[in-house]
């Protein structure tokens, strides 16, 4: 077998990597713990994972070699001579941390709380002395690599890359703060797949049914990433509804709620939970990386260069760009808000279809334009929404709802808790006008920002953890694959 070196220019700095004839750059850049955003997972289907490559390389698709000197899907090509190529620098993601959490004090050393997101990773440092935090950091998840959503990975663990995930989960949580000699208690949370993958455990077995995880959690015990440090990890409800969801549930106050609270976690996966302080039905639906930008033809992350924002005054359009540059890409609230102004205007129907250009009123026809031959409606300095980008709109947000109808069932929540970095920054009036959300009054609804990263923290002081485990076993899940009532559901909220 002929070997290749592959010189990779990231961030400043360069690596010399060694390829063969069998893995594509973007398994290659993988195995050297190089990260690519490839949301689809390497299928090929999303094109994010582009590269600026120089030399030979043979397509996986029509297996012919070409000289390439520009762009390619890294996913889709294997070198096949020696070749030079650059990534791009990531933006930082605007990730939301809870308010301040102060722990109890009184003890001795520091204390470490972590949110391990499907997308992002948050993280906390205390002194446990003083209950002070005296660090924070947030960062996007080292598994994006293997795909966008848990279904992806756990599609990797069970094809052999388990190892690679575990180690990328470990590595990052390793790296959060330099002190680690001075940890002395740890509270992770996650989804049940994350929480796996941090303690070592392959989720493959979840991926598949009868779904069932390797532990559901609830315990402390000794780990070789802080070896001085009680670690604790957080009880999962079930496969699908991990520790991060009672975990935010317990910061706020729903284990003493008087009346009918719904709790969603909205993103690559939503969460949802209903009930009271006597117990709460759960659920999960799978909503897709829409609202995290991926598989969106501008999709990005909330980060500089993203639009975040799109409103409409008459028939004017008008967007707001995060650092208020150049425009680079559209965030999932920019989705959400793009979606409402879209309908307003016109442009766009209730069963989701966008206007032939000369059917729009004449002062929009402009902003029309096709992409890959397809229909685009262009927002601001070439950021656009293209048909397909809406029809993917259109299924996150009917899972979503679709899951909280089910719930509901017709009744009408006394308060609903959005909870999630994605979720703090969506405005709720647009999320109502395009049927993400129930038609309820606004004034119900509490934005919580990242709920996980604040119970992780709590989970720091003596007794909280036997509060969560009561919340956790208070909660029952319910299986939405298969019900009829999910379905209806589902089919009823497509249009917008």
């Amino acid at each position: 077998m002929s070997v290749f070196s592959v010189k990779v220019h990231c961030g400043g700095g360069e690596l010399l990597l060694c390829a063969g004839e069998d893995k594509s750059i973007l398994e290659l850049l993988t195995a050297a713990s190089v990260i690519v955003d490839a949301p689809c997972g390497g299928r090929g289907t999303c094109g994010k994972c582009s590269v600026e490559l120089r030399g030979a390389v043979r397509s996986r698709d029509s297996g012919e070699t070409v000289q390439a000197e520009g762009r390619l899907h890294a996913c889709r090509f294997i070198p096949a001579g020696d070749c030079e190529l650059w990534l791009d620098t990531e933006g930082e993601a605007r990730i939301v941390l809870p308010d301040a959490v102060r722990t109890d004090g009184g003890g001795e050393g520091l204390g470490l709380a972590v949110d391990i997101g499907t997308t992002t990773v948050a993280a906390a440092l205390y002194d446990l002395a003083t209950g002070e935090c005296i660090a924070e950091k947030s960062e996007r998840n080292a598994q994006r690599s293997f795909g966008a959503d848990v279904v992806s990975r756990m599609e990797h663990c069970r094809r052999g890359s388990f190892t690679e995930l575990a180690e990328a989960t470990r590595t990052q949580l390793a790296a959060l703060f330099e002190d680690r000699e001075g940890i002395r208690r740890v509270a992770l949370v996650g989804n049940t797949v994350m929480q796996h993958l941090a303690w070592g455990l392959d989720p493959s077995d979840m991926a598949v049914p009868p779904f069932r995880p390797k532990s559901l959690f609830g315990f402390s015990a000794g780990s070789e990433l802080w070896q001085d440090a009680e670690v604790y990890l957080a009880p999962c409800v079930s496969a699908y509804v991990g520790g991060d969801v009672p975990a935010g549930m317990l910061a706020c106050g729903m284990d003493s709620a008087e009346g009918l609270w719904l709790y969603v976690d909205i993103g690559t996966n939503g969460e949802m939970a209903l009930g009271d302080k006597n117990g709460y039905v759960t659920c999960a639906t799978a909503a897709g990386p829409a609202f995290e930008g991926a598989e969106i033809a501008c999709g990005m992350i909330a980060a500089e260069g993203a639009v975040d924002r799109v409103w409409c005054e008459g028939t004017e359009l008008f967007a707001h760009v995060i650092g208020g540059g150049e425009a680079k890409g559209i965030c999932g609230s920019g989705l959400i808000d793009a979606a409402a102004a879209m309908l307003r205007l016109g442009v766009l129907d209730r069963r989701g279809r966008l206007l032939d250009e000369e059917k729009a009123p004449v002062q929009l026809r402009r902003r029309f334009i096709r992409h890959d031959g397809v229909r685009a409606f262009v927002l601001r300095d070439g950021v656009f929404v293209t048909a397909k980008d809406i029809r993917k709109i259109q299924l996150a947000k009917a899972a979503i709802r679709g899951g909280i109808e089910t719930l509901l069932q017709g009744r009408v929540p006394d308060g609903v808790v959005i909870a999630g970095g994605f979720g703090s920054y969506i405005d709720v009036r647009n999320a109502v006008e395009i049927g993400l959300l129930p038609p309820i009054p606004v004034s119900l609804v509490r934005q919580a920002g990242n709920a996980a990263a604040k119970g992780a923290a709590m989970l720091l002081n003596d007794g909280t953890a036997e509060r969560l485990k009561a919340l956790t076993e208070s909660c029952s899940y319910l299986d939405l694959s298969s019900s009829k009532e999910f379905s209806d559901s589902y089919i009823s909220y497509l249009d917008f």
